[in-house]
């Protein structure tokens, strides 16, 4: 084979991959795995359907792969607040990690739709990360806190970040819904996701008094 043909061929396959993630992603987002099917995934991509089989085996290979690029995706975007947070004290720090989190969940709201089809239906595909997996900096700022009162001691850092990403992913799945039935001045997603995560931090009656 010429080389430019290789070439070719290579890059032809990395395409057809990327195609099919995004075209899958958003095809399992909006029916979730069981209801999707092949034939419209391979209709949104443009793509073969023997290339989801030679790229991922399967329909949940693929859909596992879609789940960890979003994953993956979230994760990239996050990571330069996070290491800002770090340089922060840690209620500031923890903070600007949270509300980094919950930006960026409205703007890549693929994973937080994957995931709800698959609470929801009952059949968990996709592995969640395991404690040693979660964000060493979260872990880091909320030591520091501990240590220095900021944060409860009594309260391991596994539990805290499951409560706080709990929360801002509900926040992110429903508060918009009860902001449009709630609120007639549709207040702006800034200030809604201020105030949401104000309530986390320090609850309903504001931060308490800090030295």
């Amino acid at each position: 084979m010429p080389l430019t043909h290789w070439y070719v061929n290579i890059y032809c396959v990395s395409d057809s991959r990327s195609a099919l993630l995004r075209a899958a992603a958003e095809e399992f987002a909006q029916q979730g795995l069981k209801g999707t099917r092949v034939s419209a995934i391979v209709r949104r991509s443009g793509v073969n359907e023997r290339m989801i089989y030679h790229h991922f085996g399967s329909k949940d290979g693929l859909y596992l792969a879609v789940v960890a690029d979003q994953r993956e995706g979230i994760g990239e975007a996050w990571q330069p607040r996070l290491a800002e947070a770090l340089t922060l004290p840690p209620y500031d720090g923890m903070r600007l990690a949270l509300t980094a989190l919950l930006e960026t969940f409205r703007q890549r709201p693929l994973l937080l739709a994957l995931l709800a089809h698959e609470w929801l239906s009952g059949a968990a595909v996709a592995p969640f990360p395991t404690a040693d997996a979660l964000p060493a900096q979260l872990r880091t700022i909320y030591d520091r806190g501990q240590r220095d009162g900021t944060f409860p001691a009594q309260v391991p850092f596994e539990l805290a970040y499951g409560v706080a990403v709990g929360s801002i992913v509900a926040h992110c799945l429903f508060g918009a819904r009860f902001m449009e039935a709630t609120t007639p001045d549709h207040s702006p997603e800034a200030k809604t996701a201020d105030v949401a995560i104000g309530q986390l931090m320090d609850g309903m009656t504001g931060p308490a008094p800090r030295d």
